[in-house]
């Protein structure tokens, strides 16, 4: 019996030791960050991150891993687009970068996120002269020993209207529910970190008709700023799947970020991290702008942890997702038309979004509009220059409720890795009901897929896909040009490339 129980400590030990990453920018020895806070004996770790800043000029990068051997097989750097040529010597890993951007590191070809490293090769901070340093003002505690909530939202109202930018200097600020105001601006510096506290979530449940609940709100406010390299710390592994998992699970869990009925805002360098369900969520609002931002949720399999998208535009014009990352548990960019919110009879329609020159990782979708497409028009859509790393699907437009979507363009994506998830094929576009008997049937037209590419095929066919004979053929149509998988152009309906049973569109190629 004592034997047994040494094995256990023993295991149990092994269990809890980190994989430990050391990072190295030019000889400097670089911070390795975690996705999320939880000790690893829950079994809930995931990737890790390193920020590097770059200048300008070439950085010479070296990684090494003291716990584990990696052969020569089994590593890769992704976007593999940047071209990057790395160099193996035992545990360690060299190379040059010479760009701002985001590099994924996969130490092993599998599904362990453990053996992963995110690099962030960031611009250098730049600190807001005309200040107010909420430590200094406020007297507010950054030490994360204590809710500072009152003193936070205090500074957040007094500085509406100001011209003065509320700054918050590096050290952790614990807090429950905020809310942001307008015509402020909020500058977090690089080792600022706002979290929520997960002792309580009451200050986080909906009080309103959308029944959204959430950390930070952005409600009825415009001419908003929020920058600066910090972080805006949902806690979610922590909420989801330790402290209040049931109850998390019974409320539907707790948007990161919820912007509604707003315009004007824009947010600049600021990573968003580990959600506790939709990480961002941009609910009938206008001229919503994120640049060179972080999005960071667990992709870890928990039953506690599910519906963990990125950025979800809803119902919302004119929004902007540009030169940012994102790795999110569930659809990284999902634009849809849920209904939520207060809008009088009229669900607002999505016009002109933009999303380009990202990289993203997902369990699920890379780039989709849908699956809730309860609104009447959803148009003027350009998914462009993404790097869509590792995806169960790559592309979607999935209607179940109606809308008719009009005029989209994925320009120049770029796909690599197939997560091994519940469709696992490439693309995928439908039209459906939700409902049988009571939602109608919608459209997909005039949607353009060029200079496409795909490192080699998925396990399952590309689809595109009417459920429903009621509809016509041009009720889906697609132009398809210049696309290439495993470098073999498609030039038509290859049936080792599309699905025979699964394929109704009007498709056409070039």
């Amino acid at each position: 019996m004592q034997y047994i129980l040494l094995i256990f400590i023993y295991l149990l030990g092994f269990q809890s030791k980190a994989q430990t990453f050391k990072v190295f920018a030019d000889g400097k020895n670089i911070e390795v960050y975690e996705q999320n806070d939880v000790p690893l004996t829950h079994g809930l770790s995931s990737y890790k991150f390193a920020r590097v800043t770059y200048r300008g000029k070439p950085i010479s990068i070296k990684l090494q891993s003291s716990d584990f051997y990696f052969n020569e097989s089994e590593w890769s750097i992704s976007p593999k687009r940047y071209n990057i040529k790395g160099e193996k010597s035992g545990k360690q890993l060299s190379f040059v970068m010479d760009r701002l951007g985001y590099i994924v590191i996969r130490f092993k070809q599998n599904l362990d996120f453990t053996k992963r490293l995110v690099l962030l090769f960031e611009a250098p901070e730049v600190i807001p002269e005309n200040r107010i340093n909420i430590v200094d003002v406020y007297d507010v505690n950054n030490t994360g020993k204590k809710n500072e909530t009152l003193k936070i939202q205090k500074a957040l109202d007094e500085i509406s209207g100001s011209e003065n930018v509320l700054y918050f200097p590096p050290g952790i600020y614990k807090t429950y529910k905020l809310e942001f105001r307008s015509n402020s601006q909020i500058h977090l510096s690089k080792n600022a970190r706002i979290i929520a506290d997960d002792h309580s979530l009451n200050s986080y449940i909906s009080n309103d008709k959308t029944k959204i609940n959430h950390f930070i709100l952005i409600k009825d406010v415009q001419n908003l700023q929020i920058s600066g390299l910090g972080t805006l710390d949902g806690n979610g592994t922590q909420i989801g799947a330790l402290s209040h998992p049931e109850q998390s699970l019974k409320i539907g869990g707790i948007r990161l970020l919820l912007i509604y009925r707003s315009k004007n805002i824009k947010i600049e360098g600021v990573l968003l991290k580990d959600a506790a369900r939709w990480n961002t969520h941009i609910l009938n609002s206008k001229h919503i702008s994120f640049s060179y931002c972080k999005l960071m949720n667990n992709p870890t399999e928990s039953k506690y942890l599910g519906s963990l998208d990125g950025w979800d535009p809803d119902s919302s014009s004119d929004i902007l997702i540009e030169n940012s990352f994102g790795w999110a548990g569930d659809d990284t960019v999902a634009i849809k038309c849920t209904g939520r919110g207060e809008n009088h009879g009229m669900i607002p329609n999505v016009e002109r979004i933009i999303i380009r020159n990202n990289v993203f990782l997902t369990k699920k979708s890379g780039l989709k509009i849908g699956t809730e497409t309860y609104c009447e028009l959803m148009q003027k859509i350009i998914f462009e220059d993404n790097d869509i790393i590792e995806s169960d699907r790559v592309m979607g437009i999935n209607v179940r409720d109606g809308a008719f979507v009009n005029e989209v363009i994925f320009k120049n994506i770029h796909a690599e890795y197939c997560h091994p998830n519940r469709k696992q094929t490439a693309i995928n576009f439908y039209i459906t009901k939700r409902n049988s008997q009571t939602s109608p049937l919608g459209k997909i037209k005039n949607i353009t897929i060029e200079d496409c590419s795909f490192v080699k095929a998925f396990p399952k066919k590309w689809a595109f896909f009417r459920h429903y004979s009621e509809t016509q053929k041009n009720d889906l149509s697609v132009h398809l040009k210049n696309i290439f998988v495993g470098g073999e152009k498609i030039e038509e309906m290859d049936t080792k490339i599309f699905d025979p049973k699964k394929n109704n569109a009007e498709l056409s190629f070039n």
